[in-house]
């Protein structure tokens, strides 16, 4: 982990209601929360969001997908967590902050699936197939599938 945030343009960082941000954006908030996590002990989680017919193998993700997996993601999580969005063509992403005392394994189980069958009737059936969501945890110490 970087000491220091990414240096980003403020353009970048501006981001129009209901449009992404682009990578170097979601790493600069990535890094601010990193920081944040680490200076009170805390873990962090990204919540992704990939459409697969394969494991592990992600397709890439249409506009008209990523609007709905954006605005979906929007309903499905508190303001306060999200951080940023991750789209590089295959991925959708939100940086969650996770307090202390947060939920634990199970929990975060349980909200892949929710946030899921959220976005899955936001989606045409063939799409909302090959939709996945995962939550990774990144830790003080190592990262690690929550």
């Amino acid at each position: 982990m970087s000491t220091q945030a990414r240096a980003v343009p403020n353009r970048t960082l501006e981001c129009p209601p209901g449009s992404a941000y682009d990578e170097d954006a979601f790493h600069y908030f990535l890094d601010i929360e990193r920081a944040r996590a680490g200076r009170s002990n805390h873990a962090i989680r990204l919540l992704f969001t990939t459409f697969e017919q394969d494991p592990g193998k992600p397709l890439p993700i249409s506009p008209a997908s990523a609007a709905s997996l954006f605005d979906g993601l929007r309903l499905s999580l508190r303001d306060t967590d999200v951080m940023g969005w991750y789209r590089q063509g295959r991925v959708a992403g939100a940086v969650l902050s996770a307090r202390a005392g947060a939920a634990g394994p199970g929990m975060w189980g349980l909200i892949e699936q929710r946030v899921g069958d959220g976005l899955r009737q936001r989606l045409p059936l063939k799409v909302a197939r090959t939709l996945r969501v995962r939550i990774m945890q990144l830790g003080p110490q190592r990262s690690q599938v929550a």
